[in-house]
């Protein structure tokens, strides 16, 4: 498949050919004059962050479920957009979409849930390393990210939010942290870590990464 980036307005897309959005209820054709445009059409839906493009009958595809790791089909003469924001990565069984927004924790963790996903618990030394790696090659200035653990006993361990009563199977804590145990529950990566894991204070505003399971 052809990779290709196009910019439209503020929005930066990363395109597929050869690919299609399986059309759904959550999804509306509506007609585009270019890929450029379809892209554009978009970014003007709050909802839409995946769209697809037939050049040879001008339909644009928009997926309208706001979960921006959707299933697609071969298919000649499409075109599949996914916004970089969203953009979607796999590892394993498991699809992340890394979010480069601003928010709370709570707040990252009910978006993730309404993409039909969660907060990123990392599992194995395999799969944390995939995510740094990830994130390390992104020059996008965001200094740390959201992920799926929090301190429910406010001790110095925490646990992945859908397993709050196991020990965590792998764990890559940068020295020191957790470091305030009832005043910052919440887990991240940072940095100025290497993106090693680290607790800070649930309030402070910072990009996320959801996780996916496959279908």
């Amino acid at each position: 498949m052809n990779a290709e980036t196009i910019k439209k307005k503020t929005s930066t897309f990363t395109v597929k050919s050869g690919e299609t959005i399986m059309s759904s209820c959550n999804t509306t054709d509506v007609y585009s004059e270019s890929k450029s445009k379809c892209g554009a059409m978009c970014v003007l839906h709050d909802a839409c962050c995946v769209a697809s493009f037939s050049k040879e009958s001008s339909i644009c595809r928009l997926d309208i479920t706001e979960r921006c790791c959707v299933a697609t089909n071969p298919a000649i003469g499409w075109s599949v957009m996914t916004r970089n924001q969203y953009r979607c990565i796999s590892f394993g069984n498991s699809m992340y979409s890394i979010i480069e927004d601003f928010t709370e924790w709570e707040k990252a963790k009910e978006n993730c849930k309404c993409l039909g996903g969660k907060l990123v618990e990392m599992e194995t030394s395999e799969e944390n390393e995939f995510i740094k790696n990830e994130v390390r090659t992104r020059n996008t200035g965001v200094k740390g990210y959201w992920i799926g653990g929090y301190n429910f006993n406010n001790d110095n361990d925490m646990e992945w939010i859908s397993k709050p009563n196991q020990v965590m199977p792998f764990s890559d804590m940068h020295p020191g942290q957790p470091n305030h145990p009832t005043t910052e529950l919440c887990m991240m990566i940072w940095r100025d870590f290497d993106f090693r894991w680290g607790d800070h204070s649930c309030n402070i505003q910072l990009s996320y990464i959801c996780e996916f399971q496959y279908q």
